[in-house]
């Protein structure tokens, strides 16, 4: 399958290289159990002054809930374990299949990210925010809030690099 470009995922790897930014996506995934795909979602919306309620948040998370546990997740697990020296295979072996299970998950990351590319697109009409940074607060503080996790004060720190990266201007 040929890759194509699309508006979410060009921001999403613009935003991903910032400083600061894979390390907070990781930690909130680690620490809250966030999908990082959902929170560049939260934040794309966001930039265009689109916010997402509880509802529209819910069927995002179920649209793509089992591909994340059964196809994304399985995959990240593979690639971690490959860094490991006991696993029973040589370093190069590892190291070898490692780039190919990585290369993987990207596309794993992508199919996800077209599924809510399209979602995205059926968001129900909501009254704009007034800026861009309430919009990108609020879905976030909304996407979390369904999570279920406290968000203590190393998440709103990490909250706060996303959405700093994410209001830049391109660069």
């Amino acid at each position: 399958m040929r890759r194509t470009s699309h508006p979410l995922w060009r921001f999403s790897l613009r935003v991903y290289r910032r400083e600061g930014v894979e390390q907070a996506c990781l930690g909130l995934q680690s620490a809250c159990g966030a999908d990082v795909n959902l929170l560049l979602l939260c934040c794309w919306m966001g930039i265009r002054r689109k916010t997402l309620g509880e509802p529209f948040l819910r069927r995002v998370m179920a649209a793509v809930s089992r591909w994340q546990s059964e196809v994304v997740q399985p995959l990240r697990r593979a690639r971690r374990a490959l860094k490991q020296a006991g696993i029973g295979a040589p370093r190069a072996w590892r190291v070898h299949l490692r780039e190919h299970v990585s290369r993987l998950e990207l596309e794993a990351e992508y199919v996800e990210q077209r599924v809510l590319a399209r979602l995205a697109a059926l968001a129900p009409p909501r009254p704009r925010s007034a800026t861009a940074e309430q919009a990108v607060s609020a879905n976030l503080e909304n996407y979390l809030g369904l999570l279920g996790t406290p968000i203590g004060v190393a998440a709103k720190r990490r909250l706060q690099t996303l959405r700093s990266a994410c209001l830049q201007r391109r660069g």
